[in-house]
């Protein structure tokens, strides 16, 4: 038999099998045979390594080819009853492979086996108490780069869906935390704990692992956000000591000063740069626009039209060459050029193989992608699918209408009178048979039973909760939606719970849900005129009414607090819709945004200024003078 041979591993394994012996089906990736084929012995001919059942037993298996035959290499019992992992990578050093063996001993449990191509055959390096609920594998890089050698991020359970994470590299004959890739691992377990407090804000254990996520990522701003709100519940996990010691940790870390873009008036118009915290201007106003800086330390700018992106030395990691660049949103951007839309990752590069007529921000490893009509460049014009962060078209463009991911699923049209929502694979998990059925909130789905008719709601089953009755229905949110009763022009809405029951009278001209369990009730200045001057009062999830309608605009609600304007300021408010004390009041209408080491942002009256909590100025935007 030749190397060459037209056998597939699966078969060259199947004849090497004792008899009655099964192969095992992977459960990660799911439905796969755990049967690989990679060189483990450094001689670039590959190994074929697999795993098989033998009266309740498992096996692994490795053939090599030697004498014109495949020969049994190695066959090793191991533990468990299913295998969650099989592949090869230089773990112990750099340019020779080692075979990983993720031996299930338990629902969520895995033992590591990492084997070594020795002299004596294959040797088990890892420690017997090596184990894992997911791992990931890979050569991360540290501040010189990959080095050649993987390592290993090991999640390990520990309550609810929290896991605790190490990443080890071997050395010097054993394995130790890689803490040089920290940098470079840790913002995507950041990003799983992100998402994780936005669905579950009130579990603290959740705040505490993206604390130290953002804390091993290199992110102290945020680091120090998230531990505090640990610290802010009443019993903190896994203790406030340990908090408080990560906390310290925190706030030790060298932080790089906060740079705030800043406007200057100019006779030929106004221009951009970067102001540090204490006013004076580092990166020069010479842009025609300007955007804050992003988390991973890059903004974007305009100049002659065109936009790119700096780092905070003001150089150019992305000349000026696009019609638009959107914020970053899991190390991908979407960038325009005309009609063309691409995804770009951190460093400027194109990551899509084609232009798009439509791209959204990436949410839990997708982006929603429209077609083209372009000859070749996809099956479906005009319809949607979904790109992955590499750039491929992981879904295909077979939807009428596709929404964003979250907690792994998405909404999408998939004809006229269907609608479904689907997993990250493209798996419908869901269906719904109705005129229109609108994207999940809270495990509800507004519904019509027919085209152009009220609106109710359904849940995820498909199963009516809430009958048709609303002339229009918005997303779930918190047990509350936001309802339209109104025919005509004239729209009227209200606020229901879970059960159909108004907590808010169907009687206002616009709701909007800000966050923290508040609203903001909208009532025209004149009846007759319901889109001219609305003021709005704060209002609680019950209903309740905190203000009266004196303000013309509010924010949403972040860490407690919002900004509003009555009729002579702006200025912040608590939750109990009073002005919040220790906050200045700003002439004149606007907005105010905290930013870091305790200032304030200030758009008011179309003016930029930055101040203190104590109210004083430490930069405007002036006219120009002579």
């Amino acid at each position: 038999m030749s190397v060459n041979e037209p056998q597939s591993p699966v078969q060259l394994v199947g004849t090497h099998l004792p008899e009655g012996a099964e192969l095992v089906t992977m459960s990660t990736p799911a439905g796969q045979p755990a049967v690989i084929a990679e060189d483990l012995t450094g001689d670039r001919v590959p190994e074929i390594s697999a795993v098989y059942r033998l009266n309740d037993a498992l096996y692994l298996l490795v053939l090599t080819f030697s004498g014109g035959a495949w020969r049994t290499m190695a066959r090793i019992q191991g533990p468990g009853y299913g295998v969650t992992l099989l592949t090869a990578a230089p773990v112990t050093k750099p340019g020779r492979n080692n075979l990983l063996v993720g031996w299930q001993i338990g629902s969520i449990w895995s033992k590591l086996s990492v084997y070594e191509w020795t002299e004596h055959g294959l040797a088990n390096v890892a420690p017997a108490e090596m184990s894992y609920s997911y791992i990931d594998v890979s050569d991360w890089p540290g501040p010189g780069g990959p080095d050649g050698q993987a390592e290993l991020a090991l999640w390990i359970h520990d309550t609810g869906e929290a896991y605790r994470t190490e990443v080890l590299r071997w050395r010097d004959g054993g394995f130790h935390p890689a803490q040089d890739v920290y940098p470079a691992y840790y913002p995507e377990v950041a990003r799983y704990y992100e998402r994780m407090t936005e669905s579950y804000p009130d579990y603290p254990f959740y705040w505490y692992y993206l604390a130290e996520a953002q804390y091993r990522a290199g992110i102290p701003q945020a680091a120090l956000h998230s531990v505090r709100r640990a610290l802010g519940f009443a019993q903190p996990y896994p203790s406030r000591e340990v908090l408080l010691t990560l906390e310290r940790k925190i706030m030790q870390m060298p932080r790089v000063a906060e740079l705030l873009r800043a406007s200057i008036r100019t006779a030929e118009g106004i221009r951009w740069g970067y102001i540090n915290t204490s006013g004076k201007m580092v990166i020069a106003a010479r842009y025609e626009d300007a955007a804050d800086f992003q988390k991973n330390g890059l903004a974007t700018v305009r100049e002659d039209g065109k936009y790119g992106l700096i780092d905070q030395a003001g150089v150019w990691i992305v000349p000026p060459t696009y019609d638009s660049i959107r914020p970053f949103s899991e190390h991908r951007a979407i960038v325009t050029e005309g009609d063309a839309y691409r995804l770009i990752d951190e460093q400027g590069k194109v990551v899509t193989r084609r232009a798009y007529s439509y791209i959204s921000d990436m949410r839990e490893g997708r982006s929603v992608f429209r077609g083209t009509d372009h000859a070749g460049e996809t099956k479906h014009p005009g319809r949607y699918g979904y790109l992955d962060s590499q750039g491929y078209e992981i879904i295909p463009a077979r939807y009428g209408e596709a929404g964003d991911f979250g907690n792994g699923r998405a909404w999408v049209k998939i004809r006229d009178g269907g609608y479904a929502l689907i997993g990250l694979d493209g798996r419908s998990l869901n269906e719904y048979e109705f005129a229109y059925a609108g994207p999940p909130g809270a495990g509800l789905l507004a519904y019509q039973q027919q085209a152009g008719g009220k609106y109710g709601y359904i849940d995820l089953r498909g199963q009516v909760r809430l009958h048709p009755a609303f002339t229009a229905a918005f997303p779930f949110r918190c047990q509350r939606a936001v309802i339209s009763m109104a025919e005509g022009k004239l729209k009227r809405y209200g606020v229901i719970d879970e059960s159909g029951r108004f907590v808010v009278p169907p009687e206002y001209n616009e709701i909007r849900d800000l966050g923290e369990e508040r609203l903001a009730l909208a009532r025209s200045v004149g009846p007759k005129q319901p889109s001219v001057g609305p003021k709005y009062a704060i209002a609680d999830y019950e209903g309740m009414l905190l203000t009266d309608f004196v303000y013309t605009s509010v924010s949403e609600f972040r860490d407690g607090l919002a900004s509003v304007t009555d009729a002579q300021a702006t200025y912040f408010i608590d939750q109990s819709g009073q002005a919040a004390p220790g906050y200045p009041h700003v002439e004149g209408s606007g907005c105010l945004t905290l930013k870091g080491d305790g200032l304030i942002e200030a758009k008011v009256d179309q003016r930029l200024s930055y101040l203190t909590r104590e109210g004083r100025t430490v930069w405007r935007d002036e006219d120009p003078t002579g």
